[in-house]
């Protein structure tokens, strides 16, 4: 039984481990043995289990389940999403349904968005277990298939996740926007082998590569009313280092942070910045939004100083409102070492 809500004990030892890592204390995680499939275990204080919180959560009103890849088919390299959101934004909530698939090399790129009535699609079974008519998506920490449709065709895909999970403030627990009244859930499954199909116009190819998982859930206000927004990103870095990274923003507070999860199974929580670069923005033809395509993240830390570029301007998603989830690759430095990577940004209410 998944166990969402904790005491407030549980939350101060837990937030005290999370402020030792960030001050550089030592994290520890055990290890799995290779042969054994789905994430490694930890001996850290985490407030989420990461196979049994998977599953879904009816007394949560909003709750995501996301995932994307950089995979390689056909000689192209190919970033897809794919993102069930449930939520309670609005006067009856409801639930998104979207996928979203761009060719690196090209720039071309499709969508699939589709807006449902709450839960729809969701189940009380173990694990992940989504259906609507543009994602199938089943199973669990050990091993996944997820089928996801676009105009032109399909992703059909076996996601295995293994090494280790990436907790969000080093606990899985993080106050969003810096107000306890938001407590969220956060954690991923950043190293999953993806194997498959991708088919677009009828051509099938063979897809390898990498996916990361992200499940979240909690308290959040009602974005439709603009009053909050974030942008956020999960960089996967030829270092080995996979690190996720918040800028929150409501009303005149803003939270940055990032977590840091190491090849060798530690993590930090970090200080970090997230800043666009204005002079790239891109404005949509179907919305009149306008949206950064180039940024500096820095972790001081970490001594990390990197530039995030889209590899394709028009990645809008306009269900409910615009915002937009754009595959990009990483340049920079990193520890003072030439470093290079991939990631998703996530942008709200086109921060």
């Amino acid at each position: 039984m998944r166990k969402t809500t904790v005491g407030a004990a549980a939350i101060a030892s837990a937030l005290i481990a999370s402020l030792t890592l960030a001050s550089g204390g030592p994290a520890t995680a055990a290890h799995a043995t290779a042969s054994e499939p789905g994430p490694t275990r930890t001996s850290l204080p985490v407030l989420i289990d990461p196979a049994a919180d998977l599953a879904n959560d009816p007394d949560q009103a909003n709750q995501s389940w996301y995932v994307t890849a950089h995979v390689t088919a056909g000689g192209h390299r190919y970033g897809f999403l794919a993102h069930y959101l449930n939520s309670s934004f609005g006067k009856q909530g409801g639930a998104i349904s979207r996928v979203s698939v761009v060719n690196e090399d090209t720039g071309w790129y499709t969508k699939s968005e589709i807006a449902l009535p709450a839960a729809t699609g969701l189940s009380d079974k173990q694990g992940v277990d989504i259906h609507t008519d543009n994602i199938t998506w089943t199973g669990d920490a050990k091993e996944m298939k997820l089928r996801a449709k676009v105009p032109e065709g399909s992703i059909d895909v076996t996601l295995r996740p293994h090494g280790s999970t990436l907790y969000n403030m080093g606990t899985g627990y993080f106050p969003m926007f810096g107000d306890a009244k938001y407590s969220n859930y956060e954690y991923a499954l950043p190293t999953v082998d993806t194997s498959g199909s991708l088919t677009l116009n009828g051509r099938a190819e063979k897809v390898h590569g990498q996916s990361w998982v992200d499940r979240q859930w909690g308290p959040l206000p009602d974005l439709l009313t603009g009053s909050g927004s974030w942008s956020w990103m999960n960089l996967n870095l030829s270092n080995g280092d996979k690190v996720s990274v918040w800028n929150q923003k409501y009303g005149d507070k803003e939270t940055n942070f990032a977590t840091i999860l190491k090849p060798d199974g530690t993590q930090t929580v970090a200080e970090a910045t997230l800043t666009p670069d204005e002079s790239t923005r891109w404005t949509s033809p179907a919305t009149g939004k306008s949206y950064p395509t180039r940024w500096k993240v820095t972790i001081p830390g970490e001594h990390a100083k990197l530039n995030v570029t889209v590899y394709a301007k028009d990645q809008e998603l306009t269900v409910p409102t615009p915002g937009y989830e754009g595959s990009a690759a990483v340049t920079g430095t990193y520890d003072h070492r030439p470093v290079t990577g991939n990631t998703y940004i996530e942008l709200t209410n086109g921060q």
